[in-house]
């Protein structure tokens, strides 16, 4: 049986998904990176426990990284892969709502075309903002989104900025307001800021779907929840799928589908990375471009790889 492995690769996680040739998950993974995505790749690879895979395909934000270090056969961007696992996988699905690590996505489609919006200006929209409000709290993320479960209303708190997000937060904690109802504030004051950054004067349609790491968050499901049936996007809970199991690995899922799509038949056993260490980066001017690209030399299994060059020497 064809085995295919996807990896899905960002900011502040790693995931992969081992699909075999019905498009059945047989095996998967979720590590945040801790700042590593090397160390990150080398743990997830450990962890395989199929023996020999037909392919790989790498996507997210460091795909072409982490595609040159593993050799994998072939990447693709994120937007392609997580429509081409929803496509297959939830077919009722028209819109996908990610809160990411870094930043926020929007992607909307119908059977002929396929859009997208992202938001990368600011980290008051994303899961590293959540991250961070909750250990500057000395909280777990997990602890974290607990309270602002348990809070019946909310104060309200500004969205559009880290640092005045921050302030807010702060202030809001010296006036005495409860941190329940601060927490929430802080996921309402998201999701608002999601649709009036990315939803705003599109046509967007059902079903509708929430995915990624941030999809763990049951207030952020709530607050989406919410917002949708507010604006009358949606008037049953049951057109806003979050789709667990599968939340948090869709990516790693489509680039999976893509290899297999591409009929790639490379048999080999599962890559490892036994030992590495890096050499040196900085800018590359060593052909007649003279495009300053940024580079880092890697030592990685005895050899040495130069990775970030796209030009042909």
């Amino acid at each position: 049986m064809s085995n295919y492995l996807g990896i899905d690769i960002g900011s502040i996680s790693i995931k992969y998904v081992i699909l075999s040739e019905d498009k059945e998950v047989i095996e998967e993974g979720y590590y945040r990176t801790h700042g590593d995505a090397i160390a990150a790749t080398k743990k997830l690879l450990e962890s395989i426990q199929v023996k020999k895979i037909d392919g790989i395909c790498t996507t997210g934000s460091a795909r072409k990284f982490i595609g040159q270090l593993i050799s994998a056969d072939t990447n693709i961007d994120e937007i392609t892969a997580h429509r081409t696992a929803i496509k297959n996988m939830y077919k009722t699905v028209r819109t996908i709502f990610e809160i990411g690590g870094q930043d926020s996505k929007l992607i909307y489609f119908t059977d002929k075309s396929v859009n997208f919006e992202m938001n990368n200006v600011c980290a008051a929209g994303t899961g590293s903002f959540l991250d961070q409000q909750a250990s500057r709290l000395g909280l777990s993320i997990e602890e974290f989104c607990k309270k602002g479960l348990n809070a019946s209303d909310y104060h309200k708190i500004a969205s559009k900025c880290t640092v005045f997000a921050e302030t807010d937060m702060i202030h809001a904690q010296q006036s005495g307001i409860p941190i329940e109802k601060i927490i929430k504030g802080v996921h309402k004051g998201m999701v608002n800021n999601y649709f009036a950054q990315l939803c705003a004067g599109k046509d967007l349609k059902g079903d509708f779907l929430f995915e990624g790491g941030t999809s763990e968050n049951q207030i952020l499901i709530q607050s989406f929840l919410e917002k949708l049936k507010e604006n009358g996007y949606i008037e049953s809970d049951k057109e806003f799928i979050v789709p667990v199991p599968y939340n948090k690995i869709i990516g790693a899922i489509g680039a999976a589908m893509i290899c297999m799509k591409k009929g790639i038949k490379n048999i080999r056993v599962v890559p490892r990375i036994n030992e590495y260490k890096y050499i040196e980066s900085g800018e590359c001017y060593s052909c007649p471009n003279k495009c300053g690209a940024k580079i880092i030399k890697i030592l990685i299994n005895g050899k040495i790889l130069t990775l970030g060059k796209s030009c042909q020497e």
